[in-house]
């Protein structure tokens, strides 16, 4: 619909398939804000609350790093590459432990290599261009991101948790390390599953 205020014409957009709510319909009392009642755009698909916020294990105990590169930019791609590389030598020297394309059994006998995704060439999911996926425990998080930081070099690498809230998951709880990308929420909903369970970390860690 249009509304002139002030000489000035205002445009709201509906997108077909994504809910539209009105300020007299937000109902999403935060205490961590003082019950205030706001947008949030951590959901595109329906109203989010407080409590759908919530989950029964008192902290995070998986993460996920996104490599970022220019698929189509072949010092991108070998930058990318470079990383993945020397990751692969730090698991073989049991410097830490992370799961990631490149990574077999003679690494991690009871890993299921199967369960591992491969290196994407091209946009998939929510991410915008060419990545991998690194699976990351809370008991390696700090090797992990130590190691990020000091190669990283120019590319762009995002990082989040593992919960029952995928939307908020790549946004509310999101961190970047380089400059942030436009995430495709729309492929997003239920959850981020814990993963990789046969190796004893994170969420299944006895």
């Amino acid at each position: 619909y249009q509304r002139r205020v002030h000489g000035l014409v205002l445009v709201a957009l509906c997108i077909p398939t994504i809910t539209c709510y009105k300020a007299s319909q937000c109902n999403n009392p935060d205490p961590a804000m003082g019950g205030a009642c706001h947008f949030t755009s951590h959901a595109v698909q329906q109203s989010l609350q407080y409590s759908d916020l919530d989950w029964e294990d008192p902290e995070i105990k998986e993460w996920h790093f996104h490599v970022y590169f220019f698929q189509h930019n072949t010092r991108s791609v070998a930058a990318a590459l470079r990383i993945q590389s020397m990751l692969l030598d730090a698991v073989m020297k049991k410097e830490f432990i992370v799961v990631f394309h490149g990574v077999n059994n003679s690494m991690l006998p009871k890993l299921n290599v199967s369960n591992i995704p491969p290196i994407n060439m091209e946009p998939i999911g929510p991410h915008p261009c060419g990545s991998y996926e690194v699976w990351t425990p809370k008991e390696y998080i700090s090797e992990a991101l130590s190691f990020f930081m000091r190669n990283r070099g120019e590319l762009t690498i995002l990082l989040h948790p593992l919960t029952k809230h995928a939307i908020e998951d790549h946004v509310g709880r999101a961190m970047w390390l380089g400059p942030a990308y436009r995430l495709d929420l729309t492929v997003l909903d239920g959850d981020d599953a814990p993963q990789y369970p046969e190796l004893g970390l994170g969420y299944s860690a006895k």
